[in-house]
């Protein structure tokens, strides 16, 4: 399983970090030869960065920021032989949001294109919803990471709302039902806000030691990583405050140590 994968190269490495390559582009008003030219200046710093930094990092992040503008069969692919070639994974943060049909061919995609997991929203369900990614990721050896409680400000609007799924039972928080659907589905991981430790110390008490806690939210959010680590998440994710710094092996080897 994957999360078997995860801690396996973060007892190798000795360490917890993940790092999200979230460099931007800006493509608009540019021709045909001044958008290839972009793409491929956004293809060799990200190259670039993965070079400088696999050493400290348990796994790379890839989101839309990166996707839409190299193209998911174009250069994401190079991309993510790169960060093979490093002895790491590469996990694609799309956050999976639809009808079983179109997640099962989504999923296939970005599984097609080398992703070794995907992050998804447990709020569309199993039934209908999930399960044929599942059941993919399963025969293709590929992993499943949930969301449980973003990031940003505004997670409380949605995931901190009480629901009694039944009817009958009593309410609670979705971040806690999420916990909760995430030991029952035996995900690979779940996303829990860094900017949020009180949330990642509740979670742990509900998952226990069989699902690791992902935290993105690092730096440029304000989330800490030795905070969140010692709140109770397995892993951190850092994402601007290494792809925009100017030394980013340097700043990913700081947060590594940090967390060690």
């Amino acid at each position: 399983m994957y999360k078997r994968k995860l801690t396996a190269s973060s007892f190798v490495r000795k360490s917890k970090l993940i790092i999200g390559l979230d460099l931007t582009s800006d493509m608009v008003g540019k021709d045909g030869p001044a958008v290839q030219a972009e793409k491929e200046r956004l293809e060799r710093e990200t190259l670039s960065i993965v070079s400088q930094t696999a050493e400290h990092a348990v796994a790379f992040k890839i989101n839309r920021h990166l996707v839409l503008p190299m193209g998911l069969f174009e250069g994401i692919p190079r991309i993510i032989d790169a960060i093979h070639d490093a002895g790491i994974t590469a996990i694609a943060d799309i956050k999976l949001n639809d009808i079983g049909n179109t997640n099962k061919v989504i999923a296939k995609y970005y599984f097609d294109a080398g992703f070794d997991a995907i992050i998804v929203n447990p709020l569309v369900g199993m039934e209908g919803g999930l399960s044929s990614v599942f059941e993919m990721a399963t025969l293709r050896k590929r992993g499943i990471i949930t969301l449980c409680y973003m990031s940003h400000p505004g997670a409380r609007e949605g995931y901190g709302l009480y629901v009694s799924p039944d009817g009958k039972q009593k309410s609670e928080p979705f971040y806690r039902y999420f916990a909760r659907v995430a030991r029952k589905w035996d995900t690979d991981g779940v996303i829990v806000g860094a900017t949020h430790p009180e949330k990642i110390t509740e979670i742990r008490e509900i998952l226990g030691t069989e699902i690791p806690i992902i935290s993105p939210g690092v730096g440029a959010q304000g989330g800490s990583a030795r905070i969140a680590i010692d709140a109770g998440a397995d892993f951190v994710i850092v994402a601007r405050s290494i792809v925009q710094a100017e030394d980013p092996a340097a700043a990913a080897a700081a947060f590594a140590a940090e967390i060690r």
